[in-house]
């Protein structure tokens, strides 16, 4: 059994994740309760595309419907935001428990539990913990054709080192939402407010788009970066600067895709929503 494996397999007992400064997220509190698997609501895509961050599964625990989410993924993946020098100063670990999807979860709905008790209004779909799924659940989901592996190469490195490493899965609330959930204006209007707490809250959501939504509420944080952050405390401030008004500027992204007018409902200050129409323009000449 390879070193990352045994590694692995120790912070699965861990009652709080990730083992680093900042945010942590609690066990489930039925993690020892069997699974039904009910059905795959979403399933991985190719790293190289914006907002892949894994499985996402339809489950039943003790007659309680949730949502559970799981996915491998490769610590370094995210080295390439990082200048050579910048890179020596985060090691891989550093660069696990602060962009694995599965640990990027855990920091911020970490987080999140604190912004929502200051705001008392809910932000995000509730989140119950992580699990460790159990081997039985594992050859449940090869049945199904499932390789939680299937997006790293076999002959990578890390796969080579870290298969056999148990599966993280994060529970979550179900949402259900039936027929059409497009947004209106005034969903909008509240996704942009809890849009700017999570940043208030130094949560950098990093991929606001239509669907990590539900019923108005986020329900995927796999890209999500919370402060303290390896990657942003090494590079440039105007770099991590810009890396802050992401989010806003993905609203603004998103509000349009869904047929409404800027004016209506905006997230970017004047100055910074002027920029980024003069931005447009060059691009369109």
């Amino acid at each position: 059994m390879a070193e990352g494996v045994k590694a692995n397999w120790l912070l699965l007992k861990s009652k709080e994740l990730p083992p680093c400064d900042g945010p942590k997220l609690g066990m489930f509190a039925h993690c020892r309760a069997p699974i039904e698997w009910l059905e795959l609501l979403q399933k991985s895509t190719p790293e190289s595309e914006l907002g892949s961050q894994g499985f996402v599964f339809k489950v039943k625990i003790l007659s309680q419907v949730y949502a559970l989410k799981f996915k491998f993924y490769k610590p370094s993946t995210e080295r390439h935001l990082m200048s050579d020098i910048d890179g020596q100063k985060v090691t891989d670990n550093d660069l696990a428990f602060h962009t694995d999807p599965f640990y990027a979860e855990c920091r911020a709905y970490g987080r999140i539990k604190i912004a929502e008790k200051a705001r008392r209004r809910q932000i995000a779909a509730r989140c119950h913990g992580f699990i460790p799924l159990k081997r039985k659940d594992e050859l449940i989901l090869a049945e199904m054709g499932i390789d939680p592996w299937e997006d790293i190469p076999e002959d990578d490195e890390y796969r080579i080192q870290a298969e056999g490493s148990p599966i993280r899965a994060i529970v979550k609330d179900f949402i259900d939402v039936e027929g059409d959930d497009s947004m209106d204006l005034r969903t909008l209007k509240v996704i942009v407010k809890n849009v700017r707490a999570m940043n208030k809250h130094d949560i950098l959501h990093r991929d606001i788009r239509a669907a990590n939504f539900r019923a108005g509420l986020i329900v995927d944080f796999g890209s999500a970066w919370t402060k303290p952050h390896c990657i942003m405390a090494v590079v440039p401030t105007h770099l991590s600067k810009r890396w802050e008004l992401d989010d806003l500027s993905m609203f603004e992204d998103m509000v349009e895709e869904q047929g409404f007018s800027l004016l209506s409902v905006r997230a970017l200050p004047d100055l910074l929503y002027l920029r980024k129409l003069r931005s447009r323009k060059r691009v369109a000449v």
